[in-house]
């Protein structure tokens, strides 16, 4: 690499990074679902607002008791250290038969949906999108007596969303259903895994079904951003019992779309202590051994096999318990890092609930787009726990001075350290010992071989970080000397190796 290229190299590293630019004016495209899943970050929930149900028109979003979402409280969230917004929507009372569609959503309804989700755009958020309280018998139900009607609902929904965002890039997330389930049934939300029951069979079998008929729908739309859109698909309720099922399966995709379903779970775990009993207010053993379960469970069936897992709803009510919430934020957020599975906390905005503290999910106050006490120190601690913002290098990289004689090497590859050009396999002819760059001011040595970077110094790196052309972090680890790159695309990247004395910033380029 010669002075000009690194200075333009050190340049836009700078730029992007140091200074945040917007990742929408650079799309992000080309990812697969769990590259996708492993810039999402920490994720929150706009619940009980677009998904209320009360009212008409426009007016439901406030029907129950959530002011109008605005900038500010997104804004808001951002700051925190959010970077992914689930937006829960309900669409069902806002349809009507109209032209080719049963049901036609409403053109001030979507507008509105839309204004929310650039919301969240324009401060570089993941956004998930999902239908949520429509699993009624008016819209979609998972038995055979509704499939015909549930199969027009969720394909003319689908549809249309799709058309709407067409042109919006990869922070835009589909989710095909909200918890779809036997609603008003004693199956309604667990049933027996080994043994379920023949309603739940068939509901499986629906669920299955109407998974699929949503993906065909959003990649038939034809757009290039919906032929790679991560689309993420529950199981039964988007439990633990339903993803585990033997009969639940994950959609086939279609066309170019390439590894772009991720599974969707709901994690209220432990569920007395989180979500359903006023009186459960501290954690057990067991409690703590049933989240590592959990999250060791959704790692061997699905994240391991390269399947992307989101919990898209996490949270624990308060009960005037703060000190043993964040006791569970330990146990539950750090098996979240643990195995790199992103969460997305629910919140209600009901900050206490006296007549049902299992739903007391309000952390941030929207009336004033800020957080409450409480929620503030709970959010803090999430954000602690994730490491979210611990490292100042990637506010201020160090980057080569490119005026520095000593700092400026030739490249001994040409930049083409990544890659042999000849069979387009993405591996070096050279042995995996072989030193491809040795930096002299660092002593770091670095080479590439069958898609694994190998790293020797005096000491293991204390953090490597991955870097595309558009700034966008697309991998992150710590305390290690080799990192597997097999994940990448063909193209340019930025890798930077973090060691106690010294940052080193190189440029690869994977053919």
């Amino acid at each position: 690499m010669n002075k000009i290229t690194r200075k333009i190299v050190g340049a836009a590293l700078s730029l992007f990074v140091s200074l945040g630019v917007s990742a929408q004016s650079v799309p992000l495209t080309g990812k697969t679902a769990p590259e996708i899943a492993k810039l999402m970050g920490a994720g929150w929930n706009l619940g009980n607002t677009l998904d209320a149900t009360n009212g008409s028109g426009l007016g439901t979003e406030t029907s129950w008791g959530n002011p109008k979402t605005t900038q500010g409280m997104i804004d808001a969230v951002k700051q925190a250290g959010f970077n992914t917004v689930r937006v829960p929507v309900s669409w069902g009372r806002h349809t009507s038969q109209s032209g080719d569609f049963r049901f036609k959503i409403n053109d001030e309804w979507i507008a509105r949906v839309k204004e929310v989700v650039d919301y969240c755009y324009k401060n570089d958020m993941f956004v998930i999108l999902n239908i949520h309280h429509d699993n009624d018998k008016a819209y979609y139900y998972p038995s055979f007596s509704y499939q015909g009607q549930s199969e027009t609902y969720v394909k003319d929904i689908w549809t249309q969303i799709a058309a709407a965002f067409a042109d919006y890039d990869q922070h835009l997330i589909f989710e095909t259903l909200n918890e779809p389930r036997l609603v008003g049934t004693s199956d309604e939300w667990w049933f027996d895994v080994d043994n379920p029951s023949n309603n739940v069979r068939n509901a499986i079998a629906i669920i299955n079904d109407l998974n699929q008929i949503a993906v065909d729908a959003i990649r038939d739309n034809g757009s290039a951003c919906n032929k790679e859109r991560m689309i993420m698909c529950p199981g039964y309720c988007a439990s633990m019992e339903g993803c585990r099922s033997n009969l639940f399966k994950l959609p086939a995709d279609k066309g170019e779309a390439e590894n772009r379903i991720a599974l969707s779970v709901h994690a209220y775990n432990p569920y007395e202590f989180c979500l359903g009993s006023k009186s459960v207010t501290s954690l057990t053993a067991n409690d703590k051994s049933g989240v590592n379960w959990m999250f060791s469970t959704l790692n061997s069936m699905y994240k391991s096999k390269g399947v992307a897992v989101v919990i898209g709803e996490t949270s624990a009510s308060n009960k005037n318990n703060l000190d043993n919430r964040l006791e569970w934020v330990d146990c539950f957020y750090g098996n979240a890092k643990k195995f790199g599975i992103p969460c997305v906390l629910w919140d209600n905005n009901v900050y206490v609930n006296s007549s049902n503290a299992g739903e007391s999910h309000g952390y941030l106050n929207r009336a004033s787009s800020s957080w409450y006490p409480d929620g503030k120190v709970f959010v803090d601690k999430i954000m602690e726990v994730l490491g979210v913002g611990e490292d100042p290098d990637v506010d201020d990289p160090v980057i080569d001075d490119p005026d520095d004689e000593d700092s400026v090497v030739d490249d001994p590859v040409d930049d083409d350290l990544y890659g042999d050009g000849s069979d387009g396999d993405g591996s070096v002819a050279d042995d995996s010992s072989a030193v491809a760059y040795v930096d002299a001011r660092t002593g770091i040595e670095i080479s590439i071989s069958d898609d694994v970077l190998y790293i020797k110094s005096d000491e293991p790196a204390e953090r490597v970080a991955v870097f595309d052309i558009g700034g966008i972090c697309v991998l992150e680890a710590a305390e290690c000397n080799t990192v597997n790159l097999d994940f990448l695309n063909k193209g340019v990247y930025i890798i930077r190796i973090c060691s106690k004395e010294a940052v080193l910033t190189r440029k690869i380029v994977k053919k």
